[in-house]
């Protein structure tokens, strides 16, 4: 009888280290700063003997997350839930504070402890309204684009009667002396054009990031309202496109836009868009980059903000002064840039974004 009370007092002692648990977080999509929600928390748990658990999750600043906790007592398979409610503050891919969970023998003896990760939640930038930049109208091209990037007329997908005005080259000869009349191949048509936007991670102020995802955000949110393709390169490239799908990989992007300790170089723009760059420090890497990538596109802008931020339409600030080096070496190149097709647009600390002129 006492070796069965040993074995028993023993097996109670150790039941914390046969735990098994794991974690998983509801409840928590993309959205704005602002955006307020419950979302939950389910640990699945099980244990061969009684224990005391403890379930602790941390607060988070960024996700306006309160720490959250729960007592329960568990004995085989058990499942205990944590309400979470949230605010979302601050633009980023926050990762979800870790839960903790604590397990005690029923007679207070042994202990283990696990850390559970639960995954992250995407807070998108903030939306504020800004002045419109209006990129260079579409224009038609004939023909798919062949690997070396030049448009093959040939490239037919039916044929037609010929019509006054149609380019000989698209006679389809041998088909007309069969059927006795004209016929022209019918080519693809293809729109190009559009907006591209880059932005450049190299953050000399920590609230660059921040900034320059919101003017990205407001400009690719005016292209997809009027209907327009535009990509974007921050950290990873996306092709032009448009739609709800594309602009939320768009925005999952400029979530998760983070610095960089050396220059970001703009991809080349593609053929006949409107070529957007975003910096701060304007490295001399960047500056020759720009001036290679903006050989297709039909327009350029250069969007420099030297502070690293700028005033949202009516807020107030104090006047900068002096000149940064990102500013220095830009104006130094401004003539160069403006003969490659990129306008300089220099938007200081106490400015509201101006696009209209430089």
């Amino acid at each position: 009888m006492g070796a069965l009370a040993l074995l028993l007092f023993l097996a109670l002692a150790l039941a914390p280290r046969w735990l098994r648990a794991k974690a998983q977080a509801h409840g928590f999509p993309p959205g704005f700063p602002g955006r307020t929600g419950e979302g939950r928390v389910e640990v699945e748990v099980h244990a061969p003997l009684p224990v005391l658990l403890r379930a602790e999750v941390g607060g988070s600043a960024a996700l306006g997350l309160a720490p959250r906790e729960v007592l329960a007592l568990a004995w085989g398979r058990a499942r205990l839930g944590l309400s979470l409610p949230y605010r979302y503050r601050r633009r980023g891919a926050h990762a979800l504070p870790t839960l903790h969970l604590r397990a005690r023998g029923v007679l207070g003896l042994g202990e283990r402890r696990l850390a559970l990760p639960l995954g992250e939640a995407l807070v998108y930038p903030a939306l504020r309204p800004l002045p419109p930049l209006l990129p260079a109208p579409a224009f038609f091209l004939e023909g798919r684009r062949t690997p070396r990037g030049l448009p093959d007329p040939l490239e037919a997908v039916g044929l037609r009667p010929y019509r006054p005005g149609d380019p000989l080259r698209l006679l389809a000869r041998k088909t007309s002396l069969r059927l006795g009349r004209p016929l022209v191949r019918e080519v693809e048509r293809r729109l190009e054009g559009g907006l591209f936007l880059h932005l450049d991670a190299e953050s000399l102020h920590p609230s660059y990031l921040d900034h320059a995802a919101s003017l990205a955000l407001g400009l690719l949110l005016e292209a997809e309202r009027r209907g327009e393709r535009y990509g974007l390169s921050a950290g990873e490239v996306l092709p032009l496109g448009r739609g709800k799908a594309h602009l939320r990989r768009a925005l999952e992007l400029l979530a998760r836009f983070a610095p960089s300790p050396t220059p970001l170089l703009p991809p080349p723009a593609p053929w006949g868009s409107t070529y957007v760059l975003v910096s701060q420090a304007a490295e001399e890497a960047f500056l020759k980059a720009a001036l290679k990538g903006a050989r297709r596109a039909r327009e350029g802008v250069l969007i420099l903000l030297p502070e690293g931020y700028f005033l949202f339409p009516g807020e107030k600030g104090r006047p900068v002064y002096g000149k940064p080096p990102g500013l220095e070496r830009a104006l130094r190149y401004r003539g160069l840039l403006l003969a490659h097709g990129l306008r300089l647009v220099v938007v200081r600390g106490h400015e509201t974004p101006r696009f209209a002129g430089e």
